[in-house]
């Protein structure tokens, strides 16, 4: 398995979020979360398969936003007003942002992307802690946006269940 080297990511999913949100927007890394207090959280999880020998190994690509930040991305991924967006839609542009950003971060020819799929922030919280890697970017501004991007491994007991 080969990840980008860390500035790369930073830059990659910057430009990535900048695209689909279609507003400037610029990632760091951290060691914490930036929730400032918000109510309404979700984790989109985006399994990435890496064959390798001798086994196979997994690697979550985990987007943290709140609706109010999915909902100003929806609204650009599909060109529609916030008020005309249905619930089906933002959850969709969730999933579809997971994968856009999560799809260019790992460099290897042998990898597979699973399908990004909503899950409680307990449960990512808990595949996070049994990972043994984690790297955590946050915005910038994190008094304005919340999106937490998180990549990780994961052990295979789990990978069977949650990322199939």
């Amino acid at each position: 398995m080969q990840l980008l080297p860390t500035p790369d990511m930073m830059k990659k999913i910057s430009e990535s979020w900048s695209f689909v949100s279609g507003e400037a927007f610029e990632f760091k890394e951290s060691n914490h979360y930036t929730f400032h207090n918000h109510e309404n959280l979700m984790a989109v999880i985006l399994p990435l398969f890496v064959d390798s020998q001798p086994q196979r190994e997994s690697i979550a690509i985990g987007l943290i936003l709140d609706d109010a930040e999915a909902i100003k991305v929806a609204a650009h991924m599909f060109g529609l007003s916030k008020e005309t967006l249905s619930a089906a839609d933002v959850q969709d542009a969730k999933k579809e942002t997971c994968n856009i950003l999560g799809g260019g971060l790992i460099v290897d020819k042998n990898s597979e992307l699973g399908l990004p799929q909503e899950i409680p922030l307990e449960e990512f919280f808990k595949l996070q802690k049994d990972a043994t890697f984690s790297r955590l970017f946050v915005s910038e501004k994190p008094n304005e946006d919340l999106v937490n991007l998180v990549i990780f491994d994961v052990k295979n007991a789990f990978s069977g269940v949650l990322l199939s």
